[in-house]
């Protein structure tokens, strides 16, 4: 039979491992996010300096790109910052 150190660090490497995947799922959302608001740009410059949008077009390009890089940083913020609190307990309670 495991001892209860044993149980609670297999408990805690496990939530480690979770914690692991949601950060690199985060940071795809995130890679994918900012290839998306440079293509918007790329494309809007690129159009706009060859003449094929108007201005209106080309601001909203990139003002489309900005809200997909809002939306796309918030979920590894949200994570990153769960992730610090959740350490900050452990680290309180290994103090205790």
């Amino acid at each position: 039979m495991a001892k209860k150190s044993e149980i609670g660090e297999e408990s805690i490497n496990l939530e480690l491992e979770r914690s692991r995947i949601k950060r690199e799922k985060a940071k795809i959302v995130l890679n994918m996010g900012l290839v998306l608001y440079f293509g918007f740009l790329i494309a809007g410059i690129v159009g706009f300096a060859f003449k094929h949008i108007d201005s209106f077009l080309l601001n909203v390009l990139v003002v489309c790109g900005i809200i997909i890089l809002i939306v796309s940083t918030l979920p590894y913020l949200i994570i990153v910052h769960k992730e610090e609190k959740w350490i900050s307990l452990k680290l309180y309670e290994l103090g205790k």
